[in-house]
């Protein structure tokens, strides 16, 4: 008898305690907040400046695609547009979080060539110069 008293007692104290392991929504609220992080900006290239003047916007577009995959791997990546227009991005050595970048855009069989430094930031990477 004696142990089933005991038995009793325990589980009651379990099922008492079990209860203060539970957490609202509210209390975790504050947590999945903080820990959501914002999208990194998207990326204004050399071709979204000057340089891509005289591109429509899907050539702009994939001028820059080009110059995030050159940047990430090291290596000359080409693109070609839907207006006819088409380039390749050439990547120097990565100086820490830095690389720079030469990019030649071909407009009506006439290049153009614009250079600048990219560093990693915020998840991407950010034109400096």
């Amino acid at each position: 008898m004696m142990i089933l008293a005991r038995a009793g007692l325990a589980c009651a104290l379990l099922v008492s305690l079990a209860g203060c392991a539970t957490t609202t929504p509210e209390a975790t609220a504050p947590a999945a907040a903080a820990a959501a992080v914002a999208p990194p900006p998207p990326y204004t290239g050399l071709a979204s400046g000057s340089l891509g003047g005289s591109l429509d916007a899907v050539s702009r577009t994939a001028a820059n695609n080009a110059e995030i995959e050159a940047l990430n791997s090291g290596e000359r990546k080409t693109w070609r547009g839907a207006d006819g227009a088409y380039g390749y991005v050439a990547p120097g050595a990565a100086t820490g979080d830095c690389r720079e970048i030469s990019h030649t855009i071909y407009v009506n069989g006439r290049p153009q060539v614009g250079k600048g430094t990219a560093c990693r930031a915020a998840g991407g990477w950010k034109l400096n110069s």
